[in-house]
């Protein structure tokens, strides 16, 4: 067990972040151990065909047989916006000292495979090729999922408190009077305070149960499972146009359709021949229920389709297992 002890300043100071590195490395957990990842299945089987063309020479001492991992491979995200490339150059830029501490406290050992000034190079090397073959293509869909989670996160901690959130997170992560406790993470248990450090948790389709750094005293996080995870994989027939046009109505099915770039609201009421403020409203409808965006540009407000938009009209490409 890890107890986290958390001020009322730390409960105000905790946040959420989403970490491709975290749930690249924590991956290799679910292609080791399939049988410990019954709902990742669908995706286990979908790569086998590409895994014999990575670097499994490097890659298997990423995650040793009890599923722990180096510290450094997973970088502490501090966003649900954390991009991949970020990650991996904080990978690279780990010092000598805490690559071989931490690789020895895991493996037991520098492997032939990882030792060498350039170690850390091919580490680096065999992640990235790891992402791009075997994570990247499937990444939309499980992004969808951690931020769709983060999301409901965030209303709950407006709705009921920060305590019934962290209380909701897992079955083996409990809070009571200003401890957090995770079960069967830690061997032996251990406290730590937070200390005014910031705890960040993380949404991971890779647990399954819970996530914690390896370090004693590393940065306080969690990792915990997502709600979702049932329906990751489910093979669903994209919907029609005219399945859309009921769904969501012909006019804002017209504005999505339209939306294959950034726009303003100017420009898309010229082309609908419309006037700006009726477009206006039904950008503001797609904009609540999280199918638009906007971004401004100067003095411009430009909108442009969310994931979740992309997703339901099947203008991106998602992978199904």
């Amino acid at each position: 067990m890890l107890t986290y002890e958390l001020t009322g300043q730390d409960l105000e100071d905790i946040r959420f972040a989403i970490s491709p590195a975290a749930e690249t490395v924590l991956s290799l957990r679910a292609l080791q151990d399939p049988g410990r990842f019954p709902l990742q299945l669908p995706w286990v089987r979908a790569v086998q065909p590409v895994l014999e063309q990575l670097d499994w020479g490097v890659l298997r001492w990423l995650v040793n047989d009890t599923m722990g991992s180096p510290d450094f491979l997973t970088p502490r995200p501090t966003s649900p916006l954390t991009q991949f490339d970020e990650e991996l150059a904080l990978v690279g830029a780990v010092d000598r000292e805490t690559f071989e501490r931490q690789v020895v406290a895991v493996n037991g050992l520098v492997p032939d495979e990882l030792a060498g000034p350039d170690g850390v190079a091919r580490i680096v090397d065999a992640l990235g090729e790891y992402w791009r073959t075997v994570m990247a293509p499937y990444w939309d869909r499980m992004r969808t999922i951690l931020s769709a989670d983060i999301s409901y996160r965030g209303h709950l901690v407006t709705q009921q408190g920060t305590a019934a959130m962290l209380n909701d997170l897992a079955p083996v992560i409990s809070y009571q009077d200003g401890r957090l406790r995770i079960d069967q993470v830690s061997n032996p248990s251990r406290t730590e305070s937070i200390d005014g450090r910031g705890l960040v948790l993380q949404p991971t389709l890779f647990g399954p149960h819970a996530v914690i750094p390896f370090d004693i005293g590393a940065e306080p996080l969690i990792g915990y499972p997502p709600r979702g995870q049932g329906n990751l994989w489910s093979v669903v027939e994209p919907p029609s146009p005219r399945d859309l046009d009921q769904l969501i109505g012909t006019p804002r099915a017209h504005i999505l359709a339209l939306l294959t770039h950034p726009r303003t609201t100017s420009d898309l009421a010229a082309e609908l021949k419309v006037t700006p403020s009726a477009v206006s409203q039904h950008l503001q409808l797609l904009r609540r229920t999280g199918l638009v965006e906007a971004q401004r540009t100067g003095k411009l407000v430009l909108y442009r389709p969310t994931e979740l938009a992309d997703l339901l009209t099947g203008s991106r490409s998602a992978n199904n297992p």
